[in-house]
């Protein structure tokens, strides 16, 4: 059934965080708090081509402490109006382990990115595709990640100003490093809130639930509170 209404999105967003992969082994709980800051910058001369910069908090520990910091840039190029690729790299270190004892952990990411737009059903849609090499410290190789978004808006009305949206975001380890991931399932994470463009900004705020694999004995499920602003320049 197509989802015409914001209320049947948040709906499905929700069903997504309920059937999070089960574990048969132990599992940690925390309540974190996530801010996010983007800019999408049009290059001088051309603007097809782009610089992406992103900037993330997370509070984690039951909303006490840093627990990850991420850097991101990239240069992108839109091929089209529904379709841009990007190549970045990324320092995205923790400060606490799986035990949440304070143990700072660097990590270098390079990744390579597809974001295709297009409409469908009354909603406006986004698939992310995103490759990772992920070089962590006190492992013992580069760890290849793939991550997979969809997103889903919903706007009542015509100005697209403001309105309802929703993602899910799976994440596939391609192989072990001792010390670090492990093959297989990583990570699968949702989001759902509301969303506000105004001139060249756009504010979410919404609920992430998110069931992770860590790299300790216990498997995590997070619960956080999203809010970012996206600029576009």
């Amino acid at each position: 059934m197509i989802l015409r209404q914001p209320a049947l999105l948040a709906l499905a967003c929700s069903a997504l965080v309920i059937a999070l992969p089960g574990s048969a082994v132990a599992q940690q709980h925390d309540v974190q708090s996530w801010s996010l800051l983007t800019a999408t910058i049009a290059l001088p001369g051309d603007a097809r081509w782009f610089l992406y910069l992103e900037a993330q908090a997370r509070l984690g520990d039951d909303v006490s402490r840093m627990e990850r910091l991420l850097l991101r840039p990239a240069l992108g190029r839109q091929l089209s109006d529904d379709v841009a690729v990007s190549l970045g790299y990324a320092w995205t270190p923790t400060f606490m382990n799986t035990s949440y004892e304070s143990d700072f952990r660097g990590e270098h990411r390079i990744w390579q990115q597809a974001v295709i737009r297009h409409g469908g059903g009354g909603l406006s849609w986004q698939h992310r595709i995103r490759q990772e090499q992920r070089m962590i410290d006190e492992t013992s190789g580069t760890a290849h990640r793939t991550r997979h978004l969809v997103r889903a808006s919903y706007s009542p009305g015509t100005g697209q100003q403001l309105g309802l949206t929703g993602y899910h975001e799976l994440f596939i380890s391609w192989n072990s490093v001792d010390g670090g991931p492990r093959a297989g399932f990583d990570r699968s994470r949702v989001f759902v809130g509301p969303y506000l463009t105004r001139d060249h900004v756009r504010y979410e705020a919404g609920y992430v639930g998110e069931y992770g694999r860590r790299f300790g004995p216990s498997d995590r499920i997070v619960h956080a509170l999203l809010v970012s602003a996206n600029l576009s320049f």
